[in-house]
């Protein structure tokens, strides 16, 4: 069972600033290799380890064996809850390793990957119940060119809606690749531009599934709220949906006021709870970008939590 390298591990735990005694979150634990690093680094840390998926866990105590992590099975929008069920009130740092790992994507039986014909499955946690062939042929016109449109950004998303309604008329729409050949009745077959539109529909149906933006905005926030004072947020993201929440939500929490530029006495009493370490994303280096391939669309991002 492969999982993919920790992308970009030395400055994820550089930004963390990891010391002993302290209490850490790997909120996507994924393989584990992230907290394998945090864990050479300095071993005298208190680590808790997030995932929704069965098997990453699974993984993820295999990589971690000869260390002492907090396992927790859920979906990171639940952060704050799980913790507060183990009495853990602050914490000093985070990471959020956000998008799919590579033994997700591999696994064919996931349905994530268009390279593979699969059940239209695409659940990050398989016990929820709503999955991509339910969505493709059973949601109206209107809602899947929103949720292309909307999760995907891509232009061609109103006809690629039309064409899945009309082809699931003849027959249901099952597997991953009868959605990609029907993608491909639109966008073309065998051009980076079709390549590319497969990549972002297939893209927008697993972040509609996984409700994976709002569960962001939702962890991200709480994440900031229970840092302790001088503690790290480090979250990386791949692509621009995310990277702009996790910019606008560290923006956001750097301002000590809200209020419209046309008020002269602040009446939103919102004060600063962060300053933010990277005013641009940090890209992998180029000895990374030739050992790691998804390092080539992955943007850092940290923040440091206020005093009080």
């Amino acid at each position: 069972m492969e999982y993919h390298l920790p992308v970009m591990a030395k400055e994820c735990a550089e930004y963390l600033n990891l010391r002993a005694g302290g209490i850490y979150i790997d909120a996507t634990v994924g393989g584990g290799g992230h907290s394998r690093y945090f864990y050479e680094k300095e071993p005298e840390i208190r680590l808790f380890a997030f995932d929704q998926d069965d098997e990453a866990l699974s993984q993820a105590s295999k990589t971690l064996e000869n260390y002492n992590p907090v396992f927790i099975k859920s979906n990171f929008r639940h952060l704050r809850t799980e913790l507060a069920l183990r009495k853990i009130s602050a914490i000093d740092g985070i990471l959020f390793d956000l998008g799919v790992s590579s033994h997700q994507i591999d696994e064919a039986e996931r349905g994530f990957s268009f390279d593979k014909d699969a059940p239209l499955d695409m659940r990050m946690d398989r016990e929820n119940e709503l999955c991509a062939k339910q969505v493709v042929n059973e949601y109206e016109v209107r809602e899947l060119r929103r949720i292309f449109k909307e999760y995907g950004e891509d232009n061609l998303s109103a006809r690629i809606a039309r064409t899945i309604e009309e082809e699931r008329r003849k027959q249901s729409i099952e597997t991953t690749g009868d959605l990609a050949r029907i993608i491909e009745q639109v966008a073309g077959k065998g051009s980076k531009e079709s390549l590319k539109t497969k990549v972002r529909i297939f893209q927008a149906l697993r972040i509609y599934i996984n409700d994976e933006l709002n569960a962001l905005s939702f962890a991200l926030q709480d994440a900031i709220n229970i840092l302790a004072p001088g503690g790290r947020i480090v979250v990386l993201s791949y692509h621009s949906l995310e990277d702009r929440i996790v910019k606008n939500t560290f923006r956001t929490a750097e301002q000590d006021c809200l209020c419209p530029t046309s008020i002269i006495n602040c009446i939103c009493d919102h004060k600063s709870q962060l300053k933010v370490l990277t005013k641009r994303p940090v890209l992998a280096d180029k000895e990374e970008l030739q050992q790691n391939i998804r390092s080539r669309s992955a943007k850092l991002r940290a923040a440091e939590k206020k005093g009080e």
